[in-house]
């Protein structure tokens, strides 16, 4: 038997056993938290911002408005495909995606404790979407808003797929105590909530 072998047996002998995961009553978090209000609260703490809408083409105007000069656009939204001056189909790599200005997709599950918006696969065309953009815009309804991360896992029946959770843009800080915002994704995130 080689050491290798030999290793990796020991470490196949010493495995502890599987612990049973608690069950976990979501009802004692329950402390008559405003949703909406707490959800607005924490995107805004974690430097997104979060716009009321009544309809996917408000969502357009607006983003228009506060992104003059975007030139390089995409929204998965429905019926707002004019919108787009992106053709997904003819990117061959990654990096053909890095002068995206706007990106725009819809989610169906967002967190009023930390201000996160779910985003899978089933809203994606290319995982590296939101990511890469410069302004990332998501559209959530309100009544998916739920207070706690753990009303959210349970909503989420099927994870195989890719999925995040995603508050506020992409920042980071060094040891300076400098806040970059934009180093490692979109440098904004605005939400609308209709």
């Amino acid at each position: 038997m080689s050491s290798r072998d030999h290793i990796l047996n020991r470490i196949n002998a010493n495995k502890p056993e599987l612990l049973t995961l608690p069950n976990i009553d979501a009802s004692i978090f329950d402390a008559g938290l405003n949703v909406m209000a707490e959800f607005i609260k924490k995107v805004e703490v974690v430097g997104g911002n979060v716009l009321e809408t009544t309809s996917n083409d408000a969502v357009i105007s607006k983003v228009e408005t506060i992104f003059p000069d975007a030139q390089i656009k995409y929204s998965t939204i429905a019926g707002t495909e004019a919108f787009n001056t992106l053709d997904l189909t003819t990117i061959k790599k990654s990096q053909d995606l890095e002068d995206l200005d706007i990106l725009i997709i819809e989610s169906d599950l967002a967190v009023a404790e930390n201000g996160a918006v779910w985003v899978s696969d089933k809203q994606l065309p290319l995982r590296v979407l939101p990511f890469i953009t410069k302004h990332l815009v998501l559209v959530v309804s309100k009544e998916n808003v739920v207070p706690y991360m753990h009303q959210a896992y349970e909503k989420l029946s099927d994870t195989s797929g890719f999925g995040v959770f995603i508050a506020g843009p992409s920042k980071t800080a060094d040891i300076e105590q400098s806040l970059v915002i934009g180093a490692h994704g979109a440098l904004s995130l605005t939400i609308f909530v209709k």
